[in-house]
C-alpha cells in the first residue's frame, strides 16, 4: 500500500491523551464539590458552572475518541487504525460522504460516513489530517479551502461511485454545530436551573 496521505500522529495522539485528563478533571471537580458542599456561595456558583461544562466535555470527548481514527490514504482504499477497535479497510465506493471542518487554527477534522461491510450499517468516523504544504499549514487565512487530502479522497469517491453527489455532503459547520447542539442542554441547565 503506497500511502498518499495520513493522519497527524502528533495531533491524534494528543487527543487520546487529552480525553483521560478531561475526565480526571471532571471527577476531581465532582469530588471537590461534594467534599466542600455548602462552604460558601461563591464556591457553589463556581463549581456549579464547571461541573456541567466538564461533564459535557467528558461525554463529548468519549464519543469523539470512539469515532476518532488514524488513517492511511492510498490509491486503493483508506486504512483506519484505532485503539481497542483495530484496523479496518474502507473502500472508496463504500463512503457515503466526506466532510472537512476547521476548528481553531490549523486543526482540521475529516469526517467520513460509510457503509460498514460487516454490519451493513452506516458508520461515522473522524480523522485529524497531517498538513502537507506550507499553504495548508497557513490555511487559517482561508479555513474553507479544501485540504489536498480532502480533494484526493473526494476524487477517489467520485471515480469509484458514479452516484456520489457533493451536494449531499454536510456543511463545513457540521462539527461546530454538533458541538454547540450537544452543549446547549448544559447551558440551559446552568442558566435556568442552577
Amino acid at each position: 500500500m503506497n500511502t498518499k496521505f495520513k493522519s497527524s500522529f502528533w495531533v491524534t495522539t494528543t487527543q487520546y491523551i487529552a480525553t483521560p485528563i478531561i475526565i480526571i478533571l471532571f471527577l476531581y471537580s465532582v469530588n471537590y464539590y461534594f467534599n466542600n458542599l455548602g462552604q460558601s456561595t461563591e464556591d457553589f456558583k463556581t463549581v456549579s458552572f464547571y461541573l456541567p461544562f466538564l461533564f459535557w466535555a467528558s461525554v463529548y470527548m468519549i464519543f469523539s475518541i470512539y469515532e476518532l481514527r488514524y488513517i492511511d490514504v492510498s490509491d486503493d482504499n483508506i486504512k483506519t487504525k484505532s485503539i481497542g477497535i483495530g484496523d479496518e479497510i474502507i473502500n472508496y465506493n463504500e463512503i457515503e460522504w466526506i466532510n472537512q471542518s476547521g476548528i481553531g487554527s490549523n486543526w482540521y477534522i475529516l469526517t467520513f460516513k460509510y457503509k460498514n461491510k460487516e454490519t451493513g450499517k452506516s458508520k461515522i468516523i473522524h480523522a485529524l489530517p497531517e498538513m502537507y504544504t506550507i499553504r495548508e499549514s497557513l490555511s487559517i487565512f482561508n479555513p474553507f479551502a479544501d485540504l489536498e487530502i480532502t480533494k484526493f479522497i473526494r476524487s477517489k469517491i467520485i471515480s469509484s461511485n458514479g452516484d456520489y453527489r457533493t451536494d449531499n455532503e454536510p456543511s463545513r459547520w457540521y462539527i461546530p454545530k454538533r458541538m454547540f447542539l450537544s452543549f446547549l442542554p448544559f447551558l440551559v441547565l446552568y442558566f435556568f436551573v442552577l
